[in-house]
């Protein structure tokens, strides 16, 4: 694909058979606008950033925003999506939570997975320690690179 037009569905299908046989654990592909993450393993964590202070009194805060954020103040670890998708904190309906915020977690914790195209796809919590608040709500649509989580890193106060 040597254009910058979004691949075809063909392409992307081609492109996971090519990639299927060979011995790659996860990749990472970009055309133009469509950015394109495939895992053999089933994981593919997401980038893990520190959290920047938070701006106070933003309207269009989502810190301030998420109803289901159980702190006010987002300073630790920032857990970001990977993909665009159906947040969800529970592996099946009616089943309890992964996690729930004030719970110990290792880097290799569940905390919850997003749905795209009828594909579970897990999120990890990335680092170890203790998960603070959820910045999304359940069953929300999420956006790659949006703020998830956050937890306060083991040996910080």
């Amino acid at each position: 694909m040597t254009d910058n037009t979004a691949p075809s569905w063909q392409q992307l299908l081609d492109l996971v058979t090519q990639l299927d046989s060979g011995s790659y654990d996860s990749a990472s592909i970009t055309f133009g606008d469509v950015s394109v993450q495939f895992s053999r393993s089933g994981t593919f964590s997401a980038p893990v950033r520190t959290a920047p202070e938070p701006s106070v009194g933003a309207d269009n805060d989502p810190v301030q925003n998420a109803s289901a954020a159980t702190s006010a103040d987002p300073t630790g670890t920032i857990i970001f999506s990977p993909m665009i998708g159906v947040f969800y904190r529970c592996p099946s309906p009616g089943e309890p939570p992964f996690v729930e915020p004030g719970a110990r977690v290792k880097s290799e914790t569940i905390i919850g997975i997003i749905e795209v195209m009828k594909l579970m796809n897990p999120v990890s919590a990335g680092v170890d320690g203790t998960l603070t608040s959820f910045l999304v709500r359940d069953h929300e649509q999420v956006e790659y690179g949006q703020a998830l989580a956050v937890v306060a890193e083991a040996g910080t106060p």
